[in-house]
């Protein structure tokens, strides 16, 4: 094991204040189980899982809920005992969606566990498993992880980065993983490693956590050739493309992907998930996310089952103390605001935040005064003000060929704006537009 301190290649960033110190410090809880669960078939990128249970069916924690489509899709898992008593649409973090609603018996009756051999498996074996126990990216990508992960002998993978790297200004979700579960994370990247035959493998992390640095030095001892990472505290340093250049000096080209450059990112969750999948046999069902704001009597970093509605999370924390202005799946810099609190938690779920009125607020617009800040701050280089002024005229060809795509959606450049433009909603919306037209 060795450790490394790195300096920065890619510069573009900002130092927006933290909001941690609320819950960086508190243990992880076991959240109380409720007695409707809500689950989207959409919950990954890609197509929607099809549904083969029915009303009526009673179903454990682990049974298949609904099965992944060919291509980019990923299963559903339930994480409850109980009975399927509705199929049908509901609000989730994508907007209104398909869901299995299954009430709760609490008998936590479960599945056999998910089949491990106890002889050396093959990498077909793992990634089999890794598909059986529903993996996505639980950054808050949710790419299908099986599917990403598969090797690909035209362009193989040498260097893998498990990225720990939590810069969203109030999650502490993947800290306290990291402190509480650094063995998983570690044996996890082991698992990846084997499965791509990469040589490389880096875990990163913020100069901020040194809590975690110690408790994965401890159990990165027994795998020489993994190097910690340490990078400095910028936003957003854990966006994937970012993390390539600065760890391995490689740039992802435009309309690329991390495989172009030889290299494999994923979250400290997911490559917990794996471990907990190929080597204890356990289906993604749970997962840790932080639930905080101001206005929350007690914040916290909960152990959630998949498809807890937030209203669910909100009593677990005391209920609100004073009236919140705005609710985020995820946090202010790149967190989607959401109408009500029956949406469910799903895997890529890692904090949802409370934002008091005064947080809440959205300055008046004025015109941009050409200062140039959001492309100083862009961490791909892009321009961002001619894309939002290209959408914003309709020409949804050219923010296209101003590399909208390329976007990583961060909120650098809204968050600088002296002019309060909503540049990363008009970016987002573009984004959808080019999706639209390219494939109508």
């Amino acid at each position: 094991m060795k450790i490394h301190f790195s300096f920065m290649r890619k510069q573009a960033g900002i130092f927006p204040e933290e909001r941690k110190k609320t819950t960086e410090n508190k243990p992880i809880e076991k959240a109380k189980v409720p007695e409707i669960l809500i689950f989207p078939l959409a919950m990954h990128i890609g197509k929607p899982a099809e549904p083969i249970v029915e009303i009526g069916d009673k179903v454990k924690i682990g049974t298949l809920l609904a099965k992944a489509q060919d291509g980019i899709s990923a299963h559903v898992i339930s994480s409850v005992s109980g009975e399927v008593v509705a199929i049908s649409t509901r609000e989730t973090m994508r907007g209104p969606g398909e869901c299995i609603i299954i009430k709760n018996d609490y008998q936590d009756a479960r599945e056999e566990a998910i089949n491990v051999s106890q002889d050396e498996l093959t990498t077909e074996d793992k990634l089999s498993i890794i598909q059986k126990a529903g993996i996505v990216g639980m950054g808050g990508a949710t790419f299908p992880t099986h599917f990403k992960a598969k090797p690909n002998k035209t362009k193989p993978i040498d260097t893998i980065i498990i990225n720990g790297a939590e810069c969203e200004i109030y999650s502490t979700s993947d800290h306290r993983l990291m402190i509480e579960h650094a063995e998983g994370i570690v044996e996890g990247a082991k698992i990846v490693q084997d499965i791509m035959s990469a040589k490389n493998v880096f875990i990163a992390l913020e100069a901020d956590t040194p809590d975690c640095e110690t408790a994965l030095i401890e159990k990165m001892k027994k795998y020489p050739h993994m190097t910690l990472i340490v990078l400095p505290t910028m936003y957003p340093q854990g966006a994937e493309k970012v993390l390539i250049e600065n760890i391995t000096g490689r740039e992802v080209p435009s309309g690329g992907l991390p495989a172009d450059v030889r290299t494999f990112v994923t979250n400290v969750a997911t490559t917990n998930a794996i471990y907990e999948a190929v080597h204890l046999g356990k289906p993604l069902t749970e997962r840790i996310t932080t639930v905080t704001g101001h206005s929350l009597q007690i914040p916290k970093n909960l152990r959630v089952r998949i498809g807890t509605p937030i209203n669910a999370l909100i009593e677990e924390c005391g209920g609100f103390i004073s009236q919140p202005g705005k609710m985020l799946h995820g946090g202010p810099m790149m967190g989607i605001a959401l109408k009500s609190a029956e949406v469910p938690i799903t895997k890529g779920s890692s904090v949802i935040t409370f934002l008091e009125p005064e947080e809440a607020i959205r300055e008046n617009q004025t015109d941009c005064i050409r200062c140039s800040e959001c492309l100083n701050v862009c961490p791909v280089s892009l321009q961002p003000i001619l894309i939002n002024n290209a959408f914003e005229r309709g020409d949804i060809e050219e923010a296209e060929r101003l590399g909208a795509m390329d976007c990583i959606e961060c909120g650098n450049c809204s968050f600088i704006c002296p002019s309060k433009i909503p540049l990363l909603d008009n970016i987002r919306s573009a984004k959808i537009a080019i999706k639209a037209r390219n494939t109508g």
